[in-house]
C-alpha cells in the first residue's frame, strides 16, 4: 500500500514567510514608536502641569538646533552634541561647560530613545565590543569630569582652556571623517559583519578608544561613539550599518551616566530664574557674571539664553525623542556606502 506525498506549493510557504516577517517589523517598528509617544505625552504633562511653556517658548533656538542634531544622533556615530556643541559655543556664544552638560542631558533623551529602536528592532551590533566599551567609557568619563574639570564653580568647566576645548572638538570630528572617508577611498576595507578576532591586541585598543572618548565626552559632550566607530569600522572592518547602532548605544551608557551624575546629582538641571527670566541660582547655590563667565557668588543675573541648561534642555526633549529614532531608521535603510557618505558629511 503506498501513498502520495503531497506537493509542496513553495510559493505559498515563501510568501508566508515574507508576510510574517513583514508583520513582525511592523509590530517593532509599532513599539519603537510607542517610546518616543511615551516620552512625549511625558513632557506634555510635565511642561503644562509645572507651567514650563514660557521656558519652553523662550528657548526655541534649542529645539531648533536638535531638529537636524537628533537625527545626526541616531543616524551617525556623533551624538547630538555633534551639532549643539559647536552652535552653542561658537554661534550663540554658550559657554562650552552648558553646552558639555546640554549634550548629556539631550543625547540622554534622544539616544535613548534610539538605542531603544535599534533593540526593539532587532539592528545588528558588536554586543562584545559593546560590553568592553561601555563600562571603559564611563570610567574614562569620571575621571575626566573628576579630575579635568573645577567643580567649585558653576556647571564645572574644564580646567583646560576654552578654545582647546573646542579645537579638541573640531579636531575630533575632523578626523573621523577624514579616516572614513580615506578607507573607503582606497576600497582598503575588506568590510565583516562583525569582529573576527578578538585579540589582545584588538581588545587594548578598543579599551584606549573607550578611554579617550570617555574623557572626550566628559569635556564636550560626546566622543565615545566616534572613536568605538572608529575602532570598529575602520580598524577590525566591520560594517558600518554594524558600527553606527553599536557606537549609538555606547554613547547612550555614557549620556545616561552624565545625566544622572552632573545634571541630577550636581544640580546642573536645578536653574532658578528671577522675575525678568534671567539665572539667578544654580541647585540653590546663588551665581553671578564674572565677565563672561559665571560664578559663585550674589551679582548680576546671568542671561538666560546662554545659562538656563533646564530651559535649553526642556525646548529641546520632544524633538530628539522623535528625531534620533528618525534617524536610525533612515540609517538602517542605506547601503554601507551611503551610510559612510553620510557619516563623513
Amino acid at each position: 500500500m503506498s501513498s502520495e506525498l503531497p506537493d509542496l506549493d513553495i510559493d505559498a510557504i515563501l510568501g508566508d514567510a515574507a508576510s510574517e516577517r513583514r508583520s513582525g517589523e511592523k509590530r517593532r517598528a509599532l513599539s519603537a514608536q510607542a517610546v518616543s509617544i511615551a516620552v512625549t505625552v511625558g513632557w506634555l504633562v510635565y511642561v503644562t502641569g509645572w507651567s514650563h511653556w514660557d521656558r519652553v517658548i523662550d528657548n526655541w533656538i534649542s529645539a531648533l538646533t536638535m531638529v537636524f542634531g537628533s537625527f545626526v544622533a541616531g543616524a551617525t556615530p556623533q551624538g547630538g552634541g555633534a551639532v549643539a556643541f559647536p552652535v552653542f559655543t561658537k554661534g550663540l556664544e554658550i559657554p562650552s561647560e552648558v553646552a558639555r552638560t546640554f549634550s548629556l542631558c539631550i543625547q540622554m533623551i534622544g539616544m535613548g530613545c534610539a538605542s531603544a529602536a535599534i533593540l526593539i528592532r532587532r539592528r545588528r551590533i558588536e554586543a562584545q565590543v559593546y560590553r568592553i566599551a561601555a563600562p571603559v567609557a564611563v570610567l574614562g568619563f569620571f575621571v575626566g569630569y573628576f579630575v579635568l574639570s573645577d567643580r567649585d564653580l558653576p556647571f564645572a568647566p574644564s580646567v583646560l582652556p576654552g578654545p582647546y576645548v573646542k579645537v579638541s572638538f573640531t579636531l575630533l570630528t575632523a578626523a573621523m571623517a577624514y579616516v572614513t572617508y580615506l578607507g573607503y577611498r582606497i576600497h582598503a576595507l575588506q568590510v565583516r559583519p562583525r569582529v573576527t578576532s578578538f585579540s589582545s591586541r584588538y581588545i587594548a585598543t578598543i579599551v584606549i578608544c573607550a578611554t579617550v572618548g570617555g574623557l572626550a565626552s566628559s569635556q564636550v559632550g560626546s566622543g565615545s561613539d566616534v572613536l568605538i566607530y572608529l575602532g570598529l569600522v575602520v580598524l577590525a572592518g566591520v560594517s558600518p550599518s554594524v558600527g553606527v547602532p553599536t557606537s549609538v548605544l555606547v554613547m547612550t551608557t555614557v549620556s545616561f551616566v552624565g545625566f544622572f551624575v552632573i545634571g541630577i546629582f550636581d544640580g546642573q538641571l536645578a536653574i532658578g530664574l528671577d522675575a525678568f527670566g534671567d539665572v539667578t541660582s544654580i541647585d540653590g547655590a546663588a551665581v553671578s557674571a564674572d565677565g563672561r563667565a559665571a560664578v559663585f557668588g550674589v551679582g548680576d543675573a546671568l542671561e538666560a539664553q546662554r545659562f538656563d541648561l533646564f530651559g535649553l534642555w526642556i525646548a529641546a526633549v520632544p524633538v530628539v525623542a522623535w528625531g534620533a529614532p528618525l534617524g536610525s531608521w533612515v540609517t538602517s535603510k542605506l547601503s554601507d556606502r551611503r551610510l559612510v557618505a553620510f557619516v563623513v558629511a
